[in-house]
């Protein structure tokens, strides 16, 4: 009886101290770890509106080139800070019409699109495409930053640039890169008859 009760005695186990030691650490690793997660989730979120953008101009561009548009139907982005709208003549019937248009604004309220330097977009932005798939810009420059929150310092973990060059090509860079300058391509008429092999008529 004096050996059991002596066993029971020299028996050690986890103070209260110990245990909420322990739970404290827990709660700790577990905030850290959801706020790592939630700060991944908005990074994709973001990366996937810069993308989606990218290929709006990309589509809008394609579908100027095809259709070897003329001035009032160019296919077109429309780009506002919190949503863009891709403007393309689905139907083919040679007009632009309200009814062929891609609205996308179903992103994360915190996203938002602003100018190169973080500034909230003043007026809203159309990026058209002529025939030969070069840029012409209204309302502001082809340059945009795609937001997590406030960009006003814009850098990799908040902010993607997308931008659109003079000859149409698009680029995703990361956010606080300064965006490279290419200055609109130059265009040398041809003369009638100058070494150009004539068409191929079929009778």
């Amino acid at each position: 009886m004096q050996d059991t009760r002596d066993k029971f005695l020299k028996q050690t186990g986890v103070t209260l101290i110990e245990l909420l030691v322990i739970v404290s650490i827990i709660v700790v690793i577990s905030t850290i770890a959801l706020m790592s997660f939630g700060s991944s989730k908005n990074q994709l979120n973001r990366q996937n509106v810069a993308r989606e953008l990218k290929i709006a101009f990309e589509r809008a561009r394609f579908d100027s080139v095809k259709r070897r548009t003329q001035s009032g139907v160019q296919a077109n982005v429309l780009v506002e800070p919190t949503l863009f709208t891709l403007k393309t003549d689905l139907n083919q019937n040679g007009t632009l019409e309200n009814t062929e248009n891609r609205v996308n604004s179903s992103w994360n309220p915190s996203i938002s699109i602003r100018r190169q330097d973080g500034t909230p977009l003043s007026s809203n932005v159309t990026v058209a495409f002529n025939n030969r798939g070069e840029t012409i810009t209204t309302g502001g420059i082809a340059v945009f930053l795609v937001c997590n929150g406030d960009c006003s310092t814009p850098n990799s973990s908040n902010s993607n640039l997308v931008l659109v060059t003079a000859t149409g090509t698009v680029n995703i860079l990361s956010g606080g890169t300064t965006a490279p300058t290419f200055a609109a391509p130059s265009v040398s008429p041809v003369p009638p008859n100058y070494n150009i092999q004539p068409l191929v008529k079929v009778n």
